[in-house]
């Protein structure tokens, strides 16, 4: 409650927190299984995001190939590219470049903004600003690397989806029922004599779980 209103005094008196304290007031605990559950959806959001980051790269690297053998200056194609690609955060290079603006800012931008081929293309649009050389198949070849990219990605995840399971399973199930049943009033007795077996537990299914997602995520 003291976290709720402290955030309620910074971010200003809006009725939206009002709200938010008059439910963490009078129900603790489906207050905190929302947050628990706006969590673990924002968690999910990102993850998608990420899982189509590799997907929406190769369609703009893609464009970019097509409009510059379409006849397209490499200016004119990063920005008419970027529409190909929503997700990306585009809007610096291409406002760089529709500005006509150095080839060095339009190829910070481009680092940026791609997570797998950002130095390559950057360094490759320097490259044809620089020399006028052909840019089609050189783009054409990074569209190529990032949707591989993507596809090992989606190879991997599903090679692991029943390691993750069981890591979610064994590690976060006893753990989450515990931090349930301890906000109900129905948890272990942590003061008590076997309170300490309790913290030794919880320990080692934590430790459990972290173990199986570290060996997972090396693989």
């Amino acid at each position: 409650m003291a976290v709720l209103v402290a955030t309620a005094l910074v971010r200003g008196p809006h009725p939206a927190w009002a709200g938010v304290l008059a439910f963490a007031y009078l129900s603790p605990i489906g207050f905190l299984t929302a947050a628990a559950g706006w969590g673990v959806f924002q968690a999910a959001r990102r993850s998608a995001a990420r899982r189509r980051m590799p997907a929406a790269e190769a369609d703009f690297l893609r464009g970019v190939a097509a409009e510059v053998e379409a006849g397209a200056s490499i200016r004119q194609a990063v920005v008419a590219a970027a529409d190909r690609a929503p997700a990306l955060p585009l809007a610096l290079p291409v406002r760089s470049a529709a500005a006509g603006r150095p080839a060095v800012e339009v190829a910070a931008g481009l680092e940026q903004a791609l997570p797998l081929n950002g130095r390559l293309a950057a360094a490759a649009y320097q490259l044809v600003v620089d020399t006028g050389a052909r840019a089609s198949a050189v783009f054409a070849g990074l569209a190529m690397r990032a949707a591989g990219a993507g596809d090992m990605a989606r190879e991997r995840r599903g090679l692991t989806a029943q390691a993750r399971l069981s890591a979610w399973l064994v590690g976060g199930l006893p753990v989450a029922a515990t931090v349930l049943l301890t906000v109900a009033g129905r948890g272990p007795d942590v003061a008590g004599a076997g309170g300490l077996l309790t913290v030794v537990g919880v320990g080692l299914v934590v430790a459990g779980g972290t173990v199986v997602w570290v060996m997972v995520a090396r693989t």
